[in-house]
């Protein structure tokens, strides 16, 4: 009997036993339920508060991209009106030209706009000079550092008419002023080709000298081979040195009455220089030069060369007649009488 009662004691405090741990399991399984969903009402929590964060900020620039806005808006309705303005006073004076050159000359006020003008000239012109002059430096065996140092010169020498067209275009002047930068350009440029001649000495110098005369046809015939790169019209080393050579006979042996190409023949009287009846009149003798160059070119191109080359030699006249154009409207006569 009182074994009976120990083993009902026993029986019972292992059920009490194992109803405890059971529940002591659950309780132990609720309080990490508890605990994840506390860690996620805190994720959530950071997530919302950086979407507010995040939304704040777009309202931030949402609100500052809208008064950025409006203050584009206003520019615009002011520029629409400068060039309204600059329109009406166009069709007053009917010359378009004139107001292009007055905006270009505002531009040029601004000490930035011209640092970053002569910047690109610089870069242009360098990479010009490095694929024209390259020929000559080595026909004359100059050295890397004498190649070097000729070619700094020679740039030097065609940024100062570059720096001297800014200056004539940077705000209004009189034939007075226009003369004086003329005249100091050709004292700077002739400095600089004193310096050439000391380093290279007579005799090389009078070959720079025949060589720079040649630099027109060399780019030009440069231009054109570059147009011609690819395909089956591409020009040949050989064809393009004898087309160099040909346009540099035939130009050496043209008389033009006004040598617009040749600074060197134009007087320091700019408004005289650049009159309608000289414009005209050069432009007319450059067609005729342009049929003695295809007359030449005929027995050096293919026929599809020669025809590009005659479309070449049109365009080329275009973009003369339009530089002098441009060049009427800053030095001709009615720019003298400002």
């Amino acid at each position: 009997m009182k074994n009976s009662a120990i083993f009902i004691l026993v029986s019972v405090a292992v059920i009490f036993g194992g109803l405890y741990f059971r529940e002591n399991r659950r309780a132990h399984k609720a309080e990490s339920a508890v605990a994840n969903l506390q860690t996620n009402v805190t994720e959530l929590e950071d997530r919302l508060g950086q979407q507010e964060s995040r939304a704040a900020s777009l309202q931030t620039r949402l609100r500052t991209t809208r008064e950025r806005a409006v203050a584009k808006a206003e520019e615009v309705s002011q520029l629409k009106q400068t060039i309204t303005n600059r329109g009406d006073a166009d069709a007053k004076d009917k010359n378009p030209m004139a107001a292009m050159m007055k905006g270009v000359g505002e531009m040029f006020k601004n000490p930035e706009m011209k640092e970053f003008v002569k910047s690109q000239q610089k870069t242009v012109l360098s990479g010009m000079l490095d694929k024209t002059y390259a020929p000559f430096f080595a026909q004359l065996g100059l050295t890397t550092e004498q190649s070097a140092a000729l070619k700094d010169l020679v740039l030097n020498k065609s940024l100062v008419d570059a720096s001297a067209g800014m200056e004539m275009m940077s705000g209004e002047m009189d034939a007075t002023n226009r003369t004086a930068i003329f005249e100091k350009a050709k004292v700077e440029k002739d400095g600089i080709d004193a310096q050439i001649k000391q380093m290279l000495g007579d005799d090389n110098f009078r070959q720079y000298e025949d060589y720079q005369k040649s630099i027109p046809d060399r780019m030009s015939i440069g231009m054109f081979k570059d147009q011609q790169a690819s395909g089956a019209g591409a020009l040949t080393p050989d064809q393009a040195a004898q087309l160099v050579q040909a346009m540099s006979d035939e130009r050496q042996k043209f008389k033009f009455t006004t040598d617009f190409s040749d600074q060197s023949k134009l007087t320091s009287d700019l408004a005289g220089n650049f009159t309608k009846e000289k414009m005209d009149q050069f432009l007319q003798e450059q067609e005729q030069l342009n049929q003695q160059y295809m007359s030449r070119a005929q027995s050096v191109l293919s026929p599809d060369q020669l025809g590009s080359y005659g479309k070449f030699l049109t365009n080329q006249l275009g973009i003369q007649k339009f530089g002098l154009d441009m060049a009427s409207k800053m030095f001709g006569a009615k720019a003298a009488n400002n």
